[in-house]
Parts: C-alpha cells; structure tokens; sequence
C-alpha cells in the first residue's frame, strides 16, 4: 500500500468514476484501475462495485475512504512541515471556530495573529460540531474551537472557558421583565434554531427531554444574525451563550438567566492526536492559549 494508491482510491470515489479521476490526476484510465486493483489484493477486500453512473463502496471501502482521508492530509501536513521547517510563516491556516463564540472570544486573537504573521492568509470556517470533526479529520481543518462534548478520544482539547446559555426573548414577550426563568416553563414555547449541526440546539433538547418534550422549532438558520432578528420579530424565543452579550448589541431584546437546569458548556481548543501541525497551526494554538488564558484571569 502507498500514498498514491490511496490518493487514487479517493479520488474516484469522490469524483464517482475512474475517468474524471484520471482526468483530474493527469493519469491514465488504466493506471488508476491497476493501482485499485493492486490494493484490493493487499487488503483482501474489494473496495470499489462499478456502476452505469459511477462507483459504489463496499462496506471494506467505507472503512477504507475513512482512513485514507486522515492519512493523505497527516502526509500531507508532513510534506509542509518538511517545507516549513525555517523562515517566516507564509502560506493558508484553516481555523474552524463555531459561528456563535466565534466574534466572542476569537476577534482579539485574529487581529493579533495576523499582526505578528502578516504573510499567514488566515482562512476561519465557521461549522457546527459534527461538520467541525470531520473536517479536522479530512485535514480541511488544522485547529479548532469547539463546543464540548467532542469526540476526545481523537483529539487533544485545552479547556479555555465555562459558558452558559441565557434566554432570548422580544422586549414585549411576557417573559422579557423576570429575573430569571425556569427551564420548563419554555418547552411550549416557539424555539428559533441553528442549523441541525450546533451543539447548542443538542443542549436544548435534551433539556426538552428531561420533561417528556420535544421543542417546538419556528424558524432556523446558521446566521446569528438572523437569529436574532427572528427573536426581535416575535417569531420565537432562542437561547444563547451569556459571554456573547458582552460584545453584542442587544436592542430590542431581553436576555434572562436560565435555571433547572441551568444549561452549561465547556469550550476547548482542539487539535488533531498524533498529527504533525504545520509551523502556521502550531504558532495560531499557542498564541490563543495565552491570550485566552490572560482574559480569563
């Protein structure tokens, strides 16, 4: 088994055929199928069905495309970190930070970062949990900020902060003037949502659960923005981090503490086990634990 057999093996699912593969290898038809072949007969295992409108994975193939993409980005993490290895840090770091915390705590650290490496082209990704594992997995991200609980037994993570989640409401909403407000008494209440994908809306129903309850959901979107216009409208109550107000205006809007249960979260930097980072992702880390742990204090 080698690195450019896996490459091939990747390309062709991901392009699903063995000619757009090759077309975009500069490789023949041929040489491509050969080299699949010749890693079906290493493993045992056929990989790969032909299909009129592409190809199909196999069960093998599955497993297979998994470990591929983890160990064609590691390689290739390897070859720029050889590149890397002195000078100044150029190049493009991948940062993936969850849209909601993202302004809260990483605004500073983006200026400061890109301050003291000019040449560095920061490329921040804004994704939910499970979007946010599995590009940190396929090498499509370096490091990260995640919500935990992540999946720790893949990734090392530096705990930076303990938040919470407060109450949204409209200014006129009959909640707006209480100083704080019990979990059950929203589980009949409108929910504005993020995208399937963030953990805060894991956060909320669960807590739903705890009283036999599925959330009703009015209206969703990824844009915090949007969010919280949908809040001021009157479409729907939302539950947000409580650091996030510190920075955010909150015009026409009341933001209440929530209690039993009180909805808490860690936040931790995370990165890769057992992966070689790139000069960019280990100077980003290390300067966001500093400045991170100055803010706490």
């Amino acid at each position: 088994m080698d690195i450019r057999s896996l490459r091939y093996f990747v390309e062709v699912v991901q392009l699903n055929g063995f000619s757009r593969a090759a077309e975009q290898l500069f490789v023949t038809q041929p040489a491509i199928s050969r080299s699949i072949k010749k890693l079906e007969d290493e493993l045992g295992y056929t990989l790969l069905i032909r299909e009129n409108e592409g190809v199909r994975l196999t069960d093998e193939g599955t497993i297979l495309l998994a470990h591929a993409k983890q160990i064609l980005a590691q390689f290739k993490n390897m070859e720029q970190a050889l590149k890397e290895k002195s000078g100044p840090l150029t190049g493009v770091l991948p940062v993936g930070l969850p849209p909601v915390i993202a302004s809260t705590y990483f605004a500073d650290i983006i200026m400061a970062f890109s301050l003291r490496y000019p040449q560095v082209e920061l490329k921040i990704l804004e994704l939910g949990t499970r979007k946010m594992r599995d590009a940190m997995l396929n090498g499509e991200v370096e490091t990260a900020a995640v919500m935990l609980p992540f999946d720790d037994e893949r990734f090392d993570l530096d705990i930076f902060s303990t938040d919470r989640l407060m109450l949204l409401v409209n200014e006129k909403h009959p909640l707006a003037r209480r100083d704080s407000v019990k979990f059950v008494e929203l589980i009949n209440e409108p929910f504005i949502f993020f995208s399937d994908d963030f953990r805060i809306n894991e956060l909320v129903i669960s807590a739903c659960g705890i009283y036999g309850h599925k959330p009703v959901i009015s209206g969703r979107s990824s844009h915090l923005d949007l969010v919280t216009a949908m809040v001021r409208a009157g479409v729907g109550i939302t539950l947000l981090p409580d650091s996030m107000w510190r920075k955010t205006s909150s015009a026409g809007l009341s933001i209440i503490p929530v209690i039993e249960p009180i909805l808490a979260y860690d936040l931790a930097l995370a990165t890769l086990k057992n992966n070689q980072q790139s000069r960019r992702a280990k100077a980003w880390h290390d300067l966001a634990v500093n400045m991170l742990r100055i803010n706490r204090r």
